[in-house]
């Protein structure tokens, strides 16, 4: 027995034109090129369809009777469902008027009759990638807010360390704007970031809340927790960069961090970053046991720990980050 065949995925565009014949011929040149096609002869009739199915593309002609192309891409566009599928219009040389209307309206894209195969295929492919790429943005955007109220969560638990997520998020971004990383890399890492503390969801609330000095156990489960936030996430395959930030960020650059020991650039950059940032907001920011000390005595005491707890190459830049973007008390 033949194994089953394995179901290839087809962008699909409909085709919306009066005329039968450009219709059977813009579809035979698009399913050359692997795309499923539907047809309607009308912009009334299209409308009808997209009640039924999405496209991926809408290719129109603008004169139609019952709806032409410029009412069709109004009542498209009008449609919060529909808005966001890719629109190209398709006109005769002599409607530079309908061009202009179309501008206003806010078409990107317009193919000239008659129709050329190849800047068919090459617009349709351009205006699909740039659809793609909004896609991928607004994935990675809801990416962020599921982390962002996962560590907020997490968070609310400890009454005195209020808005140190968002604070060690805001550190780390200045520090790898300051070292020029790619935006993608920036990204990732304000996703460890936001979720370096989340493995404090095995610390009990009054551990967590305790005015005074800890036990010796009290501090032995609180270390735990980096482990614990890595362990807890390696199963989401988006995330899997990140686990190396989330697991080093109490390391230290002479080796005497936890949970591990790991020394130098054993250490991951992001974990070296983070823990740069997290002791940065610990120190500048009031706890239960001591006041916020000012910017200027937390800055010299990271100066003196570089090469010791912190990265000696990533201080001067964090402190140039810091200085550049927060006065100084």
């Amino acid at each position: 027995m033949a194994n089953p065949t394995i179901p290839v995925s087809q962008n699909s565009i409909l085709i919306v034109d009066d005329n039968a014949n450009v219709r059977r011929a813009i579809s035979r040149s698009l399913q050359i090129e692997n795309y499923a096609t539907r047809q309607a002869a009308n912009g009334k009739e299209a409308l009808e369809m997209l009640t039924q199915y999405t496209p991926d593309l809408i290719l129109s002609d603008i004169n139609m009777p019952i709806m032409d192309g410029i009412e069709f891409f109004k009542a498209v566009r009008d449609n919060k469902e529909w808005s966001p599928i890719p629109f190209v219009l398709l006109t005769s040389a002599a409607s530079p008027a309908d061009v202009q209307k179309g501008r206003e309206l806010g078409v990107e894209d317009y193919l000239t009759k008659p129709i050329d195969t190849n800047d068919l295929v090459a617009i349709i492919n351009a205006r699909l990638l740039r659809s793609s790429e909004v896609k991928v943005s607004h994935i990675n955007q809801s990416y962020l807010e599921t982390v962002t109220a996962l560590a907020n969560a997490i968070e609310s638990r400890d009454n005195y360390t209020g808005g140190h997520v968002d604070r060690v998020t805001t550190y780390t971004i200045w520090l790898t704007q300051e070292l020029l990383w790619p935006a993608e890399h920036i990204r990732f890492l304000e996703f460890g970031a936001r979720l370096h503390d989340i493995g404090k969801v095995i610390v009990p609330d009054r551990i967590l809340n305790k005015p005074g000095k800890l036990s010796p156990r009290e501090w032995n489960l609180m270390r735990k927790h980096p482990a614990a936030g890595a362990k807890m996430l390696q199963g989401v395959s988006h995330l899997k960069d990140i686990l190396p930030y989330i697991y080093h960020h109490h390391e230290r650059w002479d080796g005497t961090g936890y949970p591990k020991g790991l020394k130098g650039k054993e250490i991951s950059i992001g974990g070296r970053i983070l823990a740069i940032a997290d002791v940065y907001d610990a120190l500048t920011t009031t706890r239960p046991y001591r006041p916020a000390r000012p910017r200027k005595v937390v800055i010299q005491f990271l100066r003196l720990q570089a090469g010791k707890h912190f990265d000696p190459d990533l201080i001067p830049t964090f402190i140039k980050a810091i200085k550049k973007r927060t006065p100084l008390n």
